[in-house]
Order: C-alpha cells, then sequence, then structure tokens
C-alpha cells in the first residue's frame, strides 16, 4: 500500500487528458499571484506570502490573477498548480499538495445568465468531474450551502463546485483532481485483483487499450504469471474493439498481424 502523502503524477496526467477531451483548454497558470487577485478568495482559503507574492491555494485564483490582467478569454479551462495551504495536517489534509483545477469562465458583466443557466453550468462541470472520478471509485454529489461537493461513498469530499463573481467578472470553478487525496481514499479501499490504481476506461477507445497493459504490469509486479497471460489476452480484445470503433471493420485484428509478419521478415532479412 502506497503512503498516504503519495502523490500519483500518473492520475494527473490521465485528469488533465480527461478534460481537454472534454473541452477544457490547458494553460500555463501562475502559481504566486498579486494582492487584488488574493483578496477575492482569502476569506475561502488561507496564504502562505513570500517575497514572490501570495501562493496559490487553488489554480482558481491562478486564473482570477490571467482574468483581472486581461490575459484570459470567456471559455472552459484546467490547470494543474501546486496549491499551499496554511492549516493543520492530518491523513487528508496537507499544507501543499498538487491540483487539477477547471474553470468556466463566463465573462464580464454576465447579466443575461440566470440561476438556472448558473446552476446549468454547474451540473455539467461535476458531470464532467463525476465521470473521471467514477474510473476510479463511486461516487456521489452533495448539496452544500455555496454549491455541490463530490465525495466518495465514505463521505469523504474529493471536490468542490460551485459559481461565483466579483464584481464584473463572473465564473464557475470545481476540483478536477486533488493529490494525494484521491490516492488516500483508494488506499482506503479493499483491493481486489489489482494492488495499483487503475482507471477503468470506455470499451473500445485507445484508453482502454492502456488499461489493460497497466494491468498487464501489475499483474508482472504481484509475479502471478496466470493474471498476466490473462491480461495479455484482455489487450489483445481490447485492440479488436477499438479496432472495430474507430474503424468499422475496415482495418482488422487479422491486418494488424499481417503487419507485424511484415515486419518481422524485415527485420530477419534485414531490409527494413
Amino acid at each position: 500500500m502506497e503512503p498516504t502523502n503519495h502523490i500519483d503524477y500518473n492520475k494527473i496526467s490521465k485528469a488533465i487528458d480527461f478534460y481537454q477531451s472534454h473541452e477544457y483548454q490547458l494553460i500555463q497558470v501562475p502559481w504566486t499571484i498579486n494582492e487584488q487577485a488574493y483578496a477575492i478568495t482569502s476569506e475561502n482559503h488561507q496564504y502562505i506570502k513570500s517575497p514572490l507574492g501570495h501562493h496559490v491555494a487553488s489554480a482558481e485564483q491562478s486564473f482570477l490573477e490571467l482574468i483581472l490582467n486581461n490575459q484570459l478569454e470567456i471559455g472552459k479551462y484546467v490547470a494543474c498548480t501546486p496549491c499551499f495551504r496554511d492549516n493543520e495536517e492530518d491523513e487528508l489534509h496537507q499544507k501543499y499538495f498538487l491540483k487539477v483545477e477547471l474553470i468556466n469562465f463566463l465573462g464580464h458583466n454576465h447579466t443575461t445568465q440566470t440561476q438556472l443557466d448558473y446552476a446549468q453550468k454547474i451540473s455539467n462541470l461535476v458531470l464532467n468531474a463525476k465521470e473521471f472520478f467514477n474510473k476510479y471509485t463511486p461516487t456521489k454529489t452533495t448539496k452544500t450551502d455555496i454549491g455541490i461537493d463530490i465525495t466518495t461513498q465514505n463521505d469523504i469530499e474529493l471536490g468542490s463546485y460551485g459559481y461565483r463573481s466579483h464584481e464584473d467578472i463572473h465564473w464557475i470553478y470545481g476540483t478536477g483532481l486533488a493529490e494525494p487525496r484521491l490516492s488516500y481514499c483508494l488506499n482506503q479501499e479493499k483491493k481486489g485483483y489489482h494492488l495499483k490504481d487503475i482507471a477503468k476506461e470506455k470499451i473500445g477507445t485507445a484508453q482502454k487499450i492502456g488499461e489493460e497493459v497497466e494491468e498487464l504490469f501489475d499483474s508482472l509486479k504481484q509475479d502471478n504469471p496466470i493474471m498476466a497471460l490473462i491480461e495479455l489476452s484482455d489487450t489483445i480484445g481490447a485492440i479488436e474493439m477499438f479496432l472495430e470503433t474507430k474503424f468499422q471493420g475496415t482495418i482488422t485484428l487479422e491486418d494488424l498481424i499481417r503487419m507485424k509478419n511484415t515486419t518481422k521478415r524485415a527485420f530477419v532479412n534485414k531490409k527494413r
């Protein structure tokens, strides 16, 4: 079992890829912010300050600095930053961690939107985040005084989501992934076949092939050759389903085997 403070960078990478596939634009954001950006959400978090400025408690503040500097257009964005918190540490709370943050920047003087419109945009963001978390563990949503939380079945919060405004600025915010919190939650669950936290992907996608390969390596790490053989066969099945979905019968597993044999012949004859 991994230590509770272990950050799984593979999950971070998968989260960024996932949200990009759901039309969130990945951008680089500042890790320290000025006093004006800090003041907007200072009541929600306690920050750490250095000569560089206020270290962000979340990339939400980074996005706000870009907005205040007219460096962010209306749209949906994802970013990953370290987060610094001035709080007591325990198994779920650290003074610094990594977080993938989401924002739907609605623009300035956003007077045409109704509360129903905001609720729908929050709901859409929550559905995206819930889809990602559900790859690892079943989740549920809970309404709060300020928005919506996604939690594990054991009521551990994985992320918070809602609408905020400041003067004429309007945005929807939410957690894409916080590490090591998700890994800690998964480490509390009883393990099945695999020791590693492996996301469950949709059949017919390239990601499903990657899932089966991860399970193969996990089987080898457990020194379980029978399980490894099963994962190899599952990998072939995942490749076959990907070909059916992607190419709709125009390219088959037999075509791949034929190409494999051609490549093998070229290597044997040193004519590649």
